[in-house]
């Protein structure tokens, strides 16, 4: 049983949230994420996540990029937008060591 992996972190903080942003990129076609930083001395990495339409739920969030903490805090991504009017919703999760994690802030992006 010790070597199986622990299906909740250890006890500790909650990270701070960060808080992110979301445009659309016509040139690149696709949608830019832009998020703060984290002072957090146990953070791993940025993870963001995202659901098909306007809702955002924890239960179908799916996971479409990973940003270590010195990358630029930028993400381009489509997921979700494949077709003009289609709607996504996304959050950028702050991961730590621990296994403890935040969510930023909803964004919700309609391709035009």
């Amino acid at each position: 049983v010790e070597s199986l992996p622990r299906l909740t972190p250890e006890p500790g903080s909650t990270p701070d949230a960060v808080t992110a942003n979301i445009v659309w990129d016509a040139l690149q076609g696709k949608a830019q994420i832009t998020f703060t930083g984290s002072d957090n001395p146990n953070l791993s990495h940025f993870e963001i996540r995202f659901c098909a339409g306007p809702d955002y739920s924890t239960d179908n969030e799916s996971v479409i990029g990973t940003l270590q903490p010195a990358d630029l805090r930028e993400f381009l991504t489509d997921a979700g937008l494949a077709l003009s009017g289609s709607t996504a919703s996304f959050k950028v999760y702050v991961v730590l060591t621990t296994g403890n994690e935040k969510g930023s802030n909803v964004l919700v992006m309609t391709r035009p």
